[in-house]
């Protein structure tokens, strides 16, 4: 490779090139000023690479922080520029470039870091290359962070290397408005017709009977009817959280007994999924669980243990489990459950999921926390977001705690959507980082 000719290669960086310029500052300020404007040659192809490859970015997450990389790479060439001219004639700039003293034992830490950094940018480009749809958005979200720490490092290495020091920012900018969807409302529809069902059927499911009497009870306990659900809100005693509890009546029997269900919730801010076998179970008294085969769709059954209910008449799961099988749960149309007692005796519990999406919508925005399987590179990836566009979620570190939660419940409130703290589906797609 000849020598400095590059800085990058497709939003790749040289290490190669900025290890010859920390050789080469040994040998007077000609190599020094011959490097800087190697390197000022190397930002304006990156640029014009960038340039194109924002293109792409139709607004959004993604076209904001590509432009953040953008900036700082033009601020980079045009400190180095100013630089230069100062060096080289003397002549009055327009840029104030003050001068700190140059540190190589820094320069040289930072060169490990940039490196450790280009790793980071190189597999995040791979995952969004082999990945598609939400992942792959969640990818180059990524992707487009680790690029601008990349470019963020070089500027600290440009400063203890040649002792640059770069412009900071003053005044803390305005929010920066991520793409927003257009709002619209539905055609009135009342009086288009004459009324065939009772006033609780949900009438995006006409093939329910909501005659069944068990609607006719959630209806009368102020129970909203979606698809097979009764959804009833409140709020808990201890601290006024909201509180939300959801009940699958898709296999309740006809008569006075044999009424299995699923019953999800949010209760004092914890989620618990609840199977209802509705009978007395005999289990092992030595134990604290049951044995629970789970089939999701036309999955494959699996075996599970769930926790015993202090009723004894089900099992069901808490906290970060309960999270967790309620993701499993999105999207899907049925559900088999089968819970073995003593002796052998089943309780099967067959259920239609037909309003799902609106319950587990609302269980997880009440207990905060996502539908979406996010690791921690996601989250830290919408930490850097919410930094971006002026919601101060802290130092990005992936872990979703207070501060994150606050500043995703104000970007949700600046937008109008409900403020649960949670990047749920609705707000990555507000973001742009979702379709």
């Amino acid at each position: 490779m000849p020598n400095r000719t590059s800085l990058v290669a497709g939003a790749t960086l040289s290490l190669s090139l900025i290890f010859s310029a920390s050789v080469s500052t040994g040998q007077g300020a000609t190599a020094d000023l011959d490097a800087i404007r190697s390197d000022i040659a190397a930002i304006e192809l990156e640029i014009s690479e960038v340039e194109v490859s924002n293109g792409n970015y139709q607004g959004g997450a993604l076209a904001l922080i590509a432009s953040l990389n953008l900036e700082t790479l033009l601020l980079t060439k045009s400190v180095l520029e100013a630089r230069l001219a100062a060096e080289e004639s003397g002549a009055p700039i327009e840029i104030v470039v003050p001068a700190v003293q140059p540190d190589p034992a820094l320069a040289g830490s930072i060169l490990a870091d940039i490196q450790t950094q280009q790793g980071n940018v190189d597999a995040a480009k791979a995952e969004a290359d082999n990945s598609g749809g939400l992942m792959q958005a969640l990818a180059l979200t990524r992707y487009e962070t680790e690029k601008l720490s990349l470019a963020q490092l070089r500027q600290a290495w440009f400063r203890a290397q040649y002792g640059i020091a770069f412009p900071t920012s003053g005044a803390p900018q305005a929010p920066t408005p991520i793409a927003q969807t257009e709002k619209t409302s539905l055609p009135d529809e009342v009086g288009l017709g004459v009324k065939t069902k009772p006033d609780w059927a949900d009438p995006g499911h006409p093939e329910i009977d909501y005659d069944m009497e068990v609607f006719k009870q959630l209806a009368a306990g102020d129970f909203t009817i979606v698809g097979w659900w009764g959804i009833e809100h409140s709020r808990a005693a201890l601290d006024d959280s909201p509180q939300v509890f959801a009940i699958n009546v898709s296999d309740y029997g006809t008569g006075y007994s044999d009424h299995p269900s699923l019953k999800v919730l949010c209760h004092e801010g914890e989620a618990r999924v609840i199977f209802d076998a509705d009978s007395f179970i005999m289990g092992d008294f030595q134990s604290n669980t049951l044995p629970v085969t789970v089939r999701i769709g036309s999955d494959e059954a699996m075996p599970e243990r769930w926790s015993k209910l202090t009723s004894n008449k089900g099992a069901g799961l808490f906290g970060a489990k309960a999270q967790d099988f309620i993701r499993r749960l999105v999207g899907e149309e049925k559900v088999f459950m089968r819970l073995t007692g003593d002796r052998g005796q089943l309780y099967d519990l067959s259920l239609k999921m037909d309003g799902s999406e609106r319950v587990f919508d609302e269980v997880a925005g009440a207990c905060q926390f996502s539908l979406l399987d996010l690791d921690r590179e996601d989250y830290k990836a919408i930490q850097t977001i919410l930094n971006a566009a002026g919601f101060d979620a802290g130092t990005p570190d992936g872990q979703w705690g207070p501060g994150s939660r606050n500043a995703m419940a104000g970007y949700q409130a600046s937008v109008g959507l409900p403020e649960t703290g949670a990047p749920d589906r609705a707000t990555l797609v507000e973001m742009g980082i979702l379709q």
